[in-house]
């Protein structure tokens, strides 16, 4: 918890430069489908009905591990998602501990509808799993949408032009929910 809350401030910190910092180069990524894991600071948009929230997000995802990590838009620490392939716990800022046996349940805790992690997982990676229909795609191969585990999945932008870059900008929505997620930085 500690690790995310520091990637969530340094991201902060780095939001409220003054000077603009100069375009990263965006060094080449490896092959989508050989990713294991990956670490992300970003922004996602909540959309449901009449409600919309915005929390920051940090994501560190290693094999069946996860633990993602949700902040206030200032950075301040809301709750922690944290997955093992034996189970699931939320932990809230105020000590709070939630148990379920999949983490697509505890995240009802911020979204009212369950999200498929694992699928999460393909789409913010630029996949989509082997049933998804409606597969678009960019003139390098890359998806810019699809159908896939009965959610609408659409990537509107990638961090470069190059073949392997990973998503920058995605939507994923399923009937009552929205979810607009903003990549700021990938660490791979």
């Amino acid at each position: 918890m500690k690790r995310l809350l520091v990637l969530a401030l340094a991201g902060l910190l780095a939001a409220c430069a003054s000077t603009p910092p100069a375009p990263k180069e965006i060094p080449p990524r490896p092959d989508r489908e050989s990713l294991q894991k990956f670490a992300l600071n970003g922004r996602v948009a909540i959309l449901q009905g009449t409600k919309s929230n915005t929390v920051r997000l940090a994501w560190e995802h290693a094999g069946e591990s996860d633990a993602i990590g949700f902040a206030s838009p200032l950075g301040s620490l809301l709750a922690e998602l944290q997955r093992t392939r034996t189970g699931a716990i939320w932990l809230t800022a105020d000590g709070e501990r939630y148990e379920a046996r999949t983490a697509d349940r505890l995240i009802t805790r911020l979204t009212d509808t369950p999200v498929p992690i694992d699928s999460l997982i393909l789409w913010i990676t630029g996949r989509v799993g082997g049933r998804a229909e409606n597969i678009l795609r960019d003139p390098f191969g890359r998806i810019q949408s699809a159908r896939d585990e009965g959610w609408e999945v659409r990537i509107t932008a990638y961090e470069s032009e190059l073949p392997n870059a990973l998503p920058r900008n995605l939507e994923v929505e399923y009937p009552g929910l929205r979810l607009k997620i903003i990549v700021e930085e990938w660490l791979l």
